[in-house]
């Protein structure tokens, strides 16, 4: 085998050994005008093991395949780290993205680079998703999981925003936003909880279909001048009266793509009568990223809803029950109780809608089981993924080593050849431990 140094027309430069005129053995090769670096083994002319430097300072270590990220690796990108499998220059099958600076990671199945198949989501705060996967979005059956309501006001505040969405990139190792990290950033955010006490806008004017006390089962009387807002503005006064009349789902997972608002917390309203203690769950169906379909949401402190879901809001039949021990049933049209069909035209008949609703919460009940078994294969597959984690990390190991011996050998070729990824290698060396 011989070698040399070979420089290209648009600024790039080869530094390593070669045999039939292509790059074979170790040696280094930097981008158009020397930005950009992989140093490693070499067949043939294609990468084998070793490290890969973009521009943007994001490093790739790992196996390579006809000129793409294949097998096992490591990938770090801003303040990202993932470690697993590779396929055709993509993340996946397994794997685990994690964020360096708070817990919010993913461990699962991948493909195309985006979350698919089962895995388990860890946001900044703690709270967790776990379940089905497609495109990179929560689709299917899954159990969402807050942290108590205390510790997320705090985490969520526009001061303190810690919380972390996972959003896979495309693989070209780009940087979208050089000053400012989307996925630590208030708007990348989840909320984990959407039930709360105040009502919408939309909802004001509204009064429920029916509503029954725990014991009596009554219907309770409202001045069409009173909206269920007022009444919760009063509950010195009427305390009592107030609990069992005072219900919204707030849209605090409305948008969980990235956005960028005004630098108040527009996913999760504060409420001042929820404890600090209280935690809140979603079990049941999702549709592209969000609630959609039949599910139960349920506090700690008692308030439930079981039905059906629309865009993370109550839509279509269901029962909220409240912490007082008191009951709303009915059709939901946008997080508000109908009184009503279209334009309230032809009322609907009580009999019907309780028939309706019935079976809205049996669905929920049925597809809150679903999503149970769905966390099961999910938590299997988490396991695996971070057995591939831990085995990209060897691999990681193992294309430093290649690459430190490309390194010698470029600059036993050509001493004067500039590696600009050497320093990233340095640095990057902290990242794996030690093998033992």
């Amino acid at each position: 085998m011989t070698g040399g140094r070979f420089d290209f027309d648009d600024g790039g430069t080869y530094c390593g050994g070669w045999e039939d005129g292509k790059a074979h053995g170790h040696g280094v090769c930097t981008g158009p005008k020397g930005q950009g670096e992989y140093s490693g083994s070499w067949n043939n002319g294609f990468e084998v093991v070793g490290v890969y430097t973009w521009p943007s300072g994001n490093v790739y270590q790992g196996y390579w395949a006809q000129g793409k990220r294949h097998g096992l690796g490591v990938e770090s990108k801003g303040r990202w780290i993932y470690r697993g499998e590779w396929t055709h220059g993509f993340k996946g099958r397994y794997g685990v993205r994690q964020s360096l600076h708070t817990p919010a990671r993913y461990d699962g199945t991948w493909s195309n680079g985006l979350q698919d198949g089962y895995g388990v989501e860890t946001y900044g705060d703690g709270g967790t998703y776990q379940g089905q996967w497609t495109g990179g979005m929560r689709h299917g059956y899954g159990v969402r999981q807050s942290v108590p309501y205390g510790m997320a006001t705090v985490i969520r505040s526009p001061l303190r925003t810690s919380l972390a969405s996972l959003r896979s990139e495309q693989s070209n190792g780009t940087v979208l936003h050089t000053n400012l990290d989307l996925s630590d950033s208030l708007a990348g955010t989840r909320g984990g909880f959407v039930l709360n006490f105040h009502s919408e806008g939309e909802g004001e004017k509204k009064r429920g279909l029916f509503r029954r006390g725990s014991l009596f089962g009554s219907l309770r009387n409202l001045r069409k001048s009173e909206s269920r807002s007022s009444i919760s503005s009063k509950r010195s006064s009427a305390r009592s009266d107030a609990a069992s009349s005072i219900s919204r789902i707030s849209s605090s997972d409305a948008n969980s793509t990235i956005s960028f608002g005004d630098g108040v917390d527009e996913y999760m309203p504060l409420e001042d009568n929820v404890d600090a203690t209280t935690t809140e769950s979603y079990m049941g169906e999702w549709k592209n990223d969000k609630r959609n379909g039949f599910g139960v949401s349920e506090r700690t402190n008692g308030m439930k809803y079981e039905g059906e879901w629309m865009n993370n809001k109550r839509h279509g039949y269901g029962c909220t029950m409240f912490p007082d021990g008191t009951k709303e049933e009915g059709k939901y049209k946008n997080n508000v109780l109908a009184r009503g069909i279209k334009k309230q035209l032809i009322p609907l008949k009580t009999t019907k809608t309780k028939q309706k609703v019935d079976r809205a919460v049996e669905g929920a009940i049925r597809a809150a089981a679903i999503a149970r078994t769905k966390v099961e294969i999910a938590t299997s597959r988490t396991a695996h993924a971070r057995t591939k984690g831990d085995a990209a990390d060897q691999a990681g190991q193992s294309a430093s080593q290649d690459s430190d011996i490309a390194r010698a050998v470029a600059r036993e070729l050509s001493p004067n050849f500039h590696q600009p990824g050497a320093k990233s290698a340095c640095t990057l060396k902290g990242i794996f431990p030690p093998v033992l």
